[in-house]
């Protein structure tokens, strides 16, 4: 798959094909990481304590797209087109930071004072201490979005690669720690706090010694009104896209009890995994396509689409067939007995409707490179709103099966308004 990939890619072949192998290597991390939290967890502290986190991350994941306020797209897309000026990138990074740290406070308010409606909406005490606890992780995951797509933007792969990486590595050791000092469930949610200010004072340190100076000079208010203008009409789509992949959850949550969502998460965050094959390709793609539309070269994007679609597609099946077969195995060595068995069904869906879309997923931020984060935010919405619909009918009849069917359903329906959005928007066939 990676040679092909080398080979066929339009335009740098091989560093993009360096740069997806970097990027599938931390895709690797990501998923041993989450599959390991996820047994240590259930393992040490059972089905309940694990739907409680995994309920709280829901929860946790939708309030840091808000907090970030769509400013980590702005400042992708124009680091992208900036990338031989580090001082226009210094300044339009500055700009992000400044602004997203005013956004992320009041959000981080908002959350604390809210928190016992969370809990009462799920009916789990824990949710809410859990909440308090991971507030301060909050508002350092909004800074540090807005740092790693500067990277991205960059194209230094290899450091976005790696520092995606440890934020998952960051939070096993935490929880593995705070586990190990017999923390109660309701305080794990402390191990994304301690996460995020490590990658924070990591990420800060690379770019500053590295890249350029992180420090707002003249210039950096001119970039003020772009971010808010961007990030006011692309905001919802952040929003509505993390509410989507925990969509699932957050209904299952309302519907059934704890330990049913922890199975149904179990499987469901293996199977998020698989799907990170391709994101992992898309986060070498973004800087690309932004090239592209800075240049006036729609033409290569469609190149690309065509070259990565015939190699991605077969290969992401094929990986989803061996990780189908492979997932009872998994569960007999590391989880005997644990009562987890139900959960294969959930993955085989899952995976099923993640390898159909893998054809068109690398390409989900072209309208975001396009500078038109409103039409993005039409296709997320849409997709978002079949998931939650088809959830709530189908999880009281088939439970958590259900809820599997819907959201594969929803992942087969944003690969199809990936290809039209393009084509009728952009004119470009994806």
């Amino acid at each position: 798959m990676i040679p092909a990939l080398i080979k066929q890619a339009s335009g740098g072949e091989r560093r993009f094909g360096r740069d997806v192998v970097w990027n599938l290597g931390s895709l690797a991390v990501l998923g041993a990481s989450g599959i390991v939290i996820n047994i240590v967890i259930a393992g040490l502290r059972g089905p309940e304590a694990l739907g409680v986190f995994n309920q709280l991350f829901a929860f946790y994941i939708v309030l840091s797209q808000l907090a970030v306020g769509g400013l980590q797209f702005s400042a992708l897309q124009q680091v992208s087109y900036h990338q031989h000026d580090l001082r226009a990138c210094s300044r339009v990074a500055c700009a992000a930071l400044i602004l997203v740290a005013a956004v992320a406070a009041a959000v981080c308010l908002v959350a604390l004072a809210g928190r016992e409606l969370a809990a009462g909406l799920l009916d789990s005490p824990q949710v809410a201490a859990g909440i308090a606890f991971a507030l301060p992780g909050l508002f350092l995951y909004a800074l540090n979005k807005v740092l790693i797509n500067v990277l991205n933007g960059l194209r230094h792969m290899r450091a976005y690669a790696i520092f995606q990486s440890l934020r998952f590595v960051f939070i096993l050791a935490s929880i593995v720690g705070l586990i190990r000092a017999d923390a109660p469930a309701e305080r794990l949610p402390l191990a994304l706090s301690i996460a995020e200010a490590a990658l924070f004072v990591s990420l800060m340190l690379y770019i500053h010694l590295r890249l350029f100076a992180l420090v707002p000079g003249r210039g950096t208010a001119a970039w003020f009104r772009p971010h808010l203008s961007y990030g006011l009409r692309g905001v919802l789509s952040g929003i509505v896209h993390e509410i989507n992949t925990r969509v699932d959850v957050l209904v299952l949550g309302f519907f059934l009890d704890d330990a049913t969502v922890g199975l149904y998460s179990f499987a469901a965050v293996i199977a998020e995994g698989f799907g990170q094959l391709a994101v992992a390709v898309r986060w070498n793609v973004d800087p690309l396509i932004g090239r592209c539309f800075a240049e006036h070269r729609r033409s290569d994007i469609e190149v690309l689409a065509r070259r990565i679609r015939r190699v991605f597609w077969p290969a992401a099946a094929g990986v989803g067939l061996l990780a189908v077969l492979g997932y009872p195995v998994l569960l007999a060595v590391f989880m005997p007995g644990a009562g987890f068995g139900d959960s294969w069904s959930v993955f085989a869906i899952l995976v099923a409707a993640l390898a159909f879309n893998a054809g068109w997923r690398p390409f989900m931020g072209l309208l975001l490179q396009s500078g038109r984060p409103g039409m993005h935010t039409l296709l997320v919405l849409g997709v978002a709103v079949c998931n939650l619909v088809l959830n709530i009918l189908f999880v009281p009849v088939l439970g958590m099966q259900g809820s599997a069917a819907a959201t594969g359903l929803a992942y087969m329906l944003e690969a199809g308004l990936i290809s039209v959005f393009a084509r009728r928007v952009l004119g470009i066939r994806v």
